[in-house]
């Protein structure tokens, strides 16, 4: 089983973000904020009804609880919660993230189907009929990601998710939605699903400068010819029938 060092990835961390500092004119680049205790990952995990996956409490414990990259988990009036996302259904985190044909298929069941003009007496019926569709049809789309955190945007409406419950829990998800319909697993190089240590330290890699070049051919050699898009971007370079078909 893989151990990861997270007291050396937080190193890693506040040398990218030292040096975004001093380079960098994106002020939300430069964001870091400091781990989590113990007691509040507890509390936020009981106000979730969740316990997070291992590697991502790792993370909140040793690195940080968010900035940039991932979002950060923080508290508030309301409770915990992720900074800047108001797509994650928090009430919903420990309901099973579905199998995502299933889902799917619900989904597009409810938008087939909308209430149609001449079906109805008076055109004030239709409208409340319509309006009772489209938050029937707008529950279903919540219904495909439930226990799952909209972990990074990526703007455009694209997102990736942490699924927390369910059978896919600690994997990595990508939400292209706005292109094609579907959610994807995100995979690592060796095409199994990327979770959090996967996903992140991969960003990590490709955000951190490689200072001499023995350190840029190691690198390379490690990697596999045609795996240098980073895992967070491979949806994009496959999101054709390989990912949009049925």
């Amino acid at each position: 089983m893989r151990t990861t060092n997270w007291d050396q990835v937080r190193q890693r961390l506040l040398a990218l973000h030292e040096q975004r500092a001093a380079h960098d004119d994106d002020p939300a680049a430069t964001i870091l904020a400091a781990p989590l205790t113990e007691a509040q990952v507890d509390e936020a995990e009981r106000q979730f009804g969740v316990t997070f996956p291992a590697d991502y409490r790792d993370f909140l414990l040793k690195v940080s609880a968010g900035g940039h990259f991932p979002r950060e988990l923080r508290p508030g009036p309301s409770g915990w919660h992720w900074a800047d996302d108001g797509d994650t259904d928090l009430t919903r985190l420990g309901t099973p993230f579905p199998d995502h044909d299933t889902a799917w298929a619900a989904a597009d069941e409810h938008w087939d189907n909308a209430p149609r003009e001449e079906d109805h007496d008076t055109t004030e019926d239709w409208l409340d009929a319509r309006a009772a569709w489209s938050d029937a049809a707008e529950a279903a789309e919540r219904d495909r990601v439930t226990g799952a955190v909209f972990l990074k945007g990526h703007g455009h409406n694209f997102s990736a998710l942490l699924v927390v419950t369910g059978p896919h829990r600690g994997e990595m998800w990508f939400d292209g939605r706005p292109t094609c319909d579907r959610l994807n697993p995100l995979l690592t190089d060796e095409g199994r699903p990327a979770g959090f240590t996967d996903w992140y330290l991969d960003w990590l890699r490709h955000e951190e400068p490689l200072i001499t070049p023995e350190q840029r051919e190691a690198d390379r050699r490690r990697r596999p010819v045609g795996k240098e898009t980073p895992i967070w971007l491979r949806w994009f370079d496959t999101w054709g029938e390989e990912n949009c078909g049925h």
